[in-house]
């Protein structure tokens, strides 16, 4: 036979209640008390019963994650943490991926949102596109954001503080001595513009006049980092550092760069932000801005578990993970007599 929730209660003495949401990683359990539980659990080789929880329920234990680029280790480590929580919890995972495209997310929600039980987005649509979710989120469609959220919507969020992050990505460059810093612009979607918002913020902060010149519109990966770094060579004034949207568009516009003889970071200092999984191992290793995602994973996933599970329905919370810096060997102090970049600029 089986093992059901009540032979693992009989084992260990506790109520099946106590049982059911150790293994759903709810808050009220001591993590001693939940780690003994999914221990037995493990031992007694449980499995949920998924077919007859979701007769007895009307519910498909099945939850959808859709991400922009899971190519990204970044959303990758996220899909991860997420399966990590809901699969002990009983529920299987549906990954899908939209490649940045509003459209393509549309559908993918559409499609999955009468099949699921909740979903959890990193959306790729731009702000005027609120009404999307607005209307979801009215008829009933249980959401949790990540990493990405919208203004103005009451919608439960998983985030970091991207202004932050752009501050101080740009703060590290400052503190080098850099002056003339230049931004590769992400898309319109709140990581980007809030990363934007705090370079601008710690350029007013020192002082240091804002210049439009130094800001070069990008998308989210290497090839678009690649693209807007080479256009930026060709048309010259280049400045002494730059603060890219992410660690792609970091990476993009490093390999631009090595392939023009302009060395990082000798001539230019780059900074990137999500310290993804190969940062590190680059030629020149990449200076960043990290935060925990699997964190943001796991609190993504149990927030949307609560939401029907324990009643909390629509109700708008916003968890924030705290962003740090990785300082690598994509920066140098500002040198006017070594930058071949700087002496250009001054001619």
């Amino acid at each position: 036979m089986p093992t059901t929730l009540a032979d693992i209660a009989a084992a260990l003495g506790v109520s099946k209640m106590t049982v059911s949401r150790a293994i759903r990683n709810h808050p009220s359990v001591n993590p001693e008390t939940r780690e003994r539980v999914l221990e037995m659990a493990r031992r007694m080789n449980y499995r949920p019963n998924q077919h007859a929880r979701a007769l007895a329920t009307n519910r498909s234990y099945l939850i959808g994650f859709i991400a922009p680029d899971l190519m990204h280790s970044y959303f990758a480590e996220i899909a991860k943490a997420v399966e990590a929580v809901v699969r002990p919890a009983g529920y299987e995972i549906l990954i899908c991926n939209t490649e940045e495209d509003a459209e393509k997310e549309i559908a993918e929600v559409e499609a999955l949102r009468h099949r699921t039980d909740g979903l959890i987005i990193a959306s790729a649509l731009p702000p005027q596109r609120v009404k999307e979710y607005r209307r979801w989120i009215r008829e009933g469609t249980k959401i949790v954001l990540i990493d990405r959220r919208f203004q103005n919507l009451k919608c439960t969020a998983v985030i970091t503080d991207d202004v932050r992050v752009g501050s101080m990505a740009t703060e590290h460059l400052i503190a080098l001595g850099h002056r003339r810093i230049g931004h590769l612009r992400g898309p319109a979607v709140s990581t980007a513009e809030e990363r934007f918002l705090g370079y601008r913020q710690a350029l007013a902060k020192h002082r240091i006049r804002f210049d439009e010149k130094l800001v070069r519109a990008c998308g989210f990966f290497e090839d678009q980092g690649y693209e807007a770094m080479r256009a930026w060579i060709e048309e010259g004034d280049l400045p002494s550092a730059i603060f890219a949207t992410n660690d792609p568009v970091a990476i993009g516009a490093m390999r631009a760069l090595e392939e023009a003889g302009i060395r990082v970071p000798d001539d230019i200092s780059l900074v990137g932000a999500g310290d993804i999984r190969y940062a590190d191992l680059l030629r020149v290793p990449l200076t960043t801005v990290s935060w925990a995602r699997t964190e943001m994973g796991r609190q993504a996933a149990q927030l949307l578990i609560e939401m029907f599970e324990d009643g909390v329905g629509l109700k708008q919370r916003e968890v924030r993970v705290e962003p740090r810096l990785i300082v690598r060997q994509s920066c140098a102090p500002f040198d006017p007599k070594r930058s071949r970049v700087a002496l250009r600029s001054a001619d």
